[in-house]
């Protein structure tokens, strides 16, 4: 019976596994890939291979969406398998999807957990864990769905933050920016230009950048490089509020109308 496992490489680059996912990789038969769903900023892959001491075949969207994973178990009937996924395995729908298949294929599966931004965004901005409502993906076709506005106003209504996803072009190594986000989001509602909100780059990476203000200012933030992400803010506790002001130098005038 096949095995696949899906192993979490975390944020930054390889040394993001985890020691129990770098021993199911070395016993495993083939290990894949796939840089689709996330940007990895420092990882290399030769690196990554010399660690397990085998070739990563990477896969694309196609390989493993459309043909339900049939890639990874083409190795042979008694084989165990390692996918490679940034972040954490199952943050991304499309792993969730590609294990439902592959369990009713009756291929038996497992998850090695990693680091993801659902759980870095927290320690990154200060803002507490239970306080997040809703998340939502901002896309990147236009006009901006109706829906990224109803989330963050629905959340910010019962007093929660919400993280928005910025999409990822795949096979471009593009992905949409905080700028593009947040320019999309005051088109879309000048009210929203008052918004609490604070931008995250490349988090786990020496160069990470965490940066909080209203929407009309941080627009004109320069970021830099990808993965990046945003959180609206919600109703803030005392110690989120001085999180904000000493980990994403927010300003005090951009606090005292939501404390």
């Amino acid at each position: 019976m096949v095995t696949v496992a899906f192993v979490g490489l975390g944020l930054n680059d390889e040394r993001g596994l985890t020691l129990e996912g770098l021993e199911e990789a070395k016993k495993a038969d083939a290990a894949f890939a796939e840089f689709y769903t996330n940007f990895m900023p420092n990882l290399d892959l030769k690196r990554l291979e010399d660690l397990i001491g085998k070739k990563v075949r990477v896969l694309n969207r196609s390989q493993l969406e459309d043909d339900e994973g049939r890639e990874l178990l083409s190795f042979g009937q008694e084989s165990k398998v390692v996918l490679f996924v940034p972040g954490d395995p199952m943050v991304a729908t499309t792993h969730i999807s590609l294990r439902l298949s592959l369990s009713i294929m009756g291929v038996k599966t497992r998850i090695v957990h990693a680091a993801s931004i659902v759980s870095a965004i927290c320690g990154a901005t200060g803002l507490q864990s239970f306080k997040f409502g809703k998340a939502i993906t901002v896309p990147y076709e236009e006009p901006l769905p109706n829906s990224v506005l109803e989330t963050i106003s629905e959340n910010r209504e019962r007093g929660l933050h919400t993280l928005l996803l910025l999409d990822v072009k795949a096979g471009q190594e593009r992905q949409l920016s905080i700028r593009e986000a947040l320019s999309r989001i005051e088109s879309a509602n000048a009210n929203f230009r008052e918004l609490l909100a604070v931008g995250v780059a490349r988090l786990g990476a020496p160069d990470e950048k965490v940066k909080g203000g209203r929407l009309r200012s941080l627009i004109s933030e320069d970021f830099g490089a990808p993965p990046q992400a945003i959180v609206a803010v919600g109703k803030l506790h005392f110690m989120e509020t001085e999180a904000l002001k000493a980990l994403c130098g927010v300003p005090d005038e951009d606090l005292r109308e939501i404390r």
